[in-house]
């Protein structure tokens, strides 16, 4: 049995042969009510609805779309014509100043820009790039495919489509990454890894992950690089590949292969192989790595492990900051431990698991209700108490590591509103609202860039 979908009608007040300008009058009036500038946090969970409604019904061709479904499922409009929808312009300044409370924020640092859309249905993933000629963006889908825009102040152009190898496409990208220029993106989830050339979005390589036993999409990382001589360059962090694939897990989840794939050599040629080994394999104490970051410029990985340590009953969350090129000794190349910072229990650690562009911050949600965000250079942690944290929840932090963005998503109040949090004062600067649920969200330095389930993009300058 289908069910019976809100009545955006009802929410606005209008007739369901209501006109443009009838619409438009309603939103106004109940936005001056309900507006959280205006009438306070009180009024955020009833905005949302009304903007909802109008983002539907205030524009035509969605508003078609609800009316088939409304009809089959409530039967109020057939006995209606509605008059065909005439463009509006603007008469007066109020039409201009409430024309987009569909998404709006509190005061704070963040206001509302460009909005992009999509054509690729849902957005799994996001990365975004400042460039010489502006900002990047690139979003990827639920069927492995993706867009990616060149964005300047007055204007964005979709510049490249990007697909998955088809044979990896059975899992949503999960992750994007774009290289330091912008010139090279890399995706990935737990079955497979891709490079495209992010001007043509041709697909450069793919790199099954299967034999790797990956857990989920914050167990590797990337590091994409162009060299001196116009080499292309992948700088991969995954879990280590053992020369007997038969039991990979035994050493996969407890070591780390820090290798680099050059896009002119031969799809199997991986080189430069460090590996990181957080606990031998032979003290069959139990160890898994959980998340792994690795920096832009290659130098430094960062893993959050669980392991049982010494004089602990319990299983605990250890964070260790690794330099990948230590200064050579006898020719050895392996990685140095920098530092190691126990996190608490593992049980109270869970994703997201979000990280700066150079490792030295690290944040995840602890104990379901709190965010912890790791210091990774200085080996100290603090602790912001950002209510639950459901499982649809999303976090970005920005490059300079001034702003933490927060999505709960664990219920109708917090759905689609974006917490943003200045980690220097550890409270809450801004709110963020928006009229559907977030899928993905990412930094681009200090721009926020939002993803929401309608197939819309937001910017937030």
């Amino acid at each position: 049995m289908m069910d019976t979908p809100e009545n955006y009608y009802a929410i606005l007040g209008v007739p369901a042969n209501a006109d443009l300008d009838t619409i438009k009058r309603a939103y106004r009036q109940l936005a001056r009510r309900f507006h959280p500038d205006l009438a306070g946090p009180e009024g955020a969970v009833e905005m949302k609805r009304i903007n909802r409604a109008y983002a539907v019904i205030g524009d035509p061709e969605k508003r078609e779309q609800y009316d088939t479904i409304l009809g089959g499922v409530l039967d109020v409009r057939r006995r209606f014509t509605r008059p065909r929808a005439q463009p509006h312009t603007p008469e007066n300044p109020e039409d201009v100043e409430f024309s987009g409370l569909h998404t709006f924020s509190t005061r704070g640092p963040l206001h509302a820009g460009m909005m992009l859309k999509t054509d690729h249905g849902v957005t799994s993933s996001l990365s975004a790039q400042r460039t010489v000629q502006g900002l990047k963006v690139a979003a990827g889908s639920f069927d492995g495919q993706g867009t990616i825009w060149q964005v300047t102040a007055d204007k964005a152009e979709e510049t490249a489509h990007f697909v998955s190898d088809p044979k990896l496409t059975v899992e949503a990208l999960r992750e994007l990454r774009f290289s330091q220029a912008g010139s090279l993106l890399a995706g990935w989830n737990r079955l497979g890894m891709h490079m495209w050339d992010a001007y043509t979005g041709d697909l450069l390589w793919s790199y099954p992950l299967m034999e790797r036993a990956v857990s989920n999409h914050y167990s590797l990382d990337v590091s994409l690089q162009v060299t001196p001589d116009n080499k292309r360059l992948a700088r991969m962090a995954l879990p280590h590949l053992p020369e007997d694939i038969r039991a990979p897990r035994s050493w996969g989840v407890r070591s780390t292969d820090i290798l680099s794939h050059e896009m002119s050599a031969p799809a199997t040629a991986l080189t430069d192989l460090i590996v990181c080994t957080e606990e031998s394999s032979e003290r069959r104490n139990f160890w898994a790595i959980r998340a792994r970051a690795l920096s832009q410029d290659a130098q430094t990985l960062v893993t959050l492990s669980c392991g049982q340590i010494p004089h602990e009953q319990e299983q605990m969350a250890i964070i260790r900051r690794w330099n990948l090129h230590p200064k050579a000794r006898l020719g050895s190349r392996a990685a140095q431990i920098e530092a190691s910072i126990l996190m608490g229990r593992c049980e109270d650690c869970a994703g997201p698991y979000v990280a700066t562009l150079d490792v030295s911050l690290l944040a995840f949600v602890y104990n379901r209700d709190k965010i912890r965000i790791c210091d990774t250079q200085n080996g100290t942690y603090s602790e912001f108490a950002s209510g639950t944290m459901g499982s649809s929840a999303r976090m970005a932090i920005s490059a300079t590591a001034q702003w933490l963005a927060v999505a709960r998503e664990d219920s109708e109040v917090n759905e689609g509103v974006i917490d943003l949090w200045s980690i220097t004062t550890g409270q809450i600067v801004q709110k963020l609202y928006h009229p559907w649920q977030i899928s993905a969200m990412t930094f681009a330095d200090e721009q926020l860039i939002v993803a929401l389930t309608d197939g819309t993009i937001q910017l937030w300058l």
